[in-house]
């Protein structure tokens, strides 16, 4: 079973976002696939529970996203053992993820990304990083400590090696057409043009809800590259019809969380 840890917003904000990515990655997987939403949640159990008004669970502040720290808590809740892919849910595949999944680490690292600095998209070795990452911080001080994940970022790129194949093409970077086989993940890396906003800033609003990136730009506008948009309304169609439409990521009200909003240094979950 390969285990897949996806980075989204707990109010349903980015649903389409998620149903296009979940169709892509099913669509192309040949084995099994375990998808974690990882969320902001109510529920104490969760491992990513929040509770902003009492201040327990996980510290939200200053994060850029309302998913920002959740990916270097991953080796925890897998017990430190095995393997576990990360994505933000900004992305649509374009391969199978077997192809990510069964690559090999080297020696002395414990992640494959697209470079030290760059996480968006990554395989970890759970075990490999508690083995060499002594500093690692302990469970109750990486979801409390505002800001920590900025620092565990750091210790993360110590121990990355770069993967084999494209798997976080940058909103299309310079190659010539989508379709190029060394693609084998999109990334949409700018909050303001997303291409799944086109539904879901209309649906958010018309339950007079925000996106959670309108808290410090204006979103919706036109992607960079002319052949997004056509590829992202081939997608959703697609993923609508094979039953990822929204109603499947949609919270209900009782697990909806407040407004994202600014805060020092970034935001925080209300």
């Amino acid at each position: 079973m390969i285990r897949l840890f996806v980075g989204c917003s707990a109010n349903g904000e980015d649903a389409e976002a998620q149903g296009m990515l979940e169709y892509t990655v099913r669509r192309y997987a040949t084995e099994d696939v375990d998808i974690n939403w990882m969320k902001l949640s109510k529920d104490p159990v969760s491992p990513w529970f929040s509770n902003p008004k009492a201040g327990t669970g996980w510290n939200t502040t200053g994060w850029a996203t309302p998913f920002s720290a959740f990916r270097w808590a991953i080796p925890h809740v897998c017990n430190f053992e095995g393997r576990a892919i990360y994505m933000d849910v900004d992305q649509i595949v374009r391969a199978d993820v077997k192809q990510l999944w069964g690559q090999t680490i080297p020696d002395g690292k414990a992640i494959l990304a697209k470079n030290p600095s760059t996480h968006c998209c990554m395989l970890m070795d759970c075990e490999a990083i508690k083995r060499l990452c002594k500093t690692w911080p302990s469970w109750d001080l990486l979801r409390t400590q505002a800001g920590l994940y900025r620092s565990v970022r750091a210790l993360g790129g110590a121990v990355t090696a770069p993967f084999e194949g494209n798997w976080n093409c940058l909103d299309g970077e310079t190659y010539k057409t989508l379709s190029e086989p060394d693609i084998k993940l999109i990334h949409f890396t700018k909050v303001e043009t997303q291409p799944h906003l086109k539904w879901a800033l209309p649906r958010l609003h018309a339950n007079k809800q925000k996106h959670w990136g309108e808290y410090a730009r204006q979103v919706g506008l036109p992607h960079a590259r002319a052949d997004v948009a056509p590829l992202v309304e081939r997608l959703w169609k697609e993923a609508q019809t094979a039953g990822y439409g929204i109603d499947r990521y949609l919270p209900q009200p009782e697990d909806m969380f407040g407004q994202y909003h600014m805060v020092r240094g970034g935001a925080k979950a209300a």
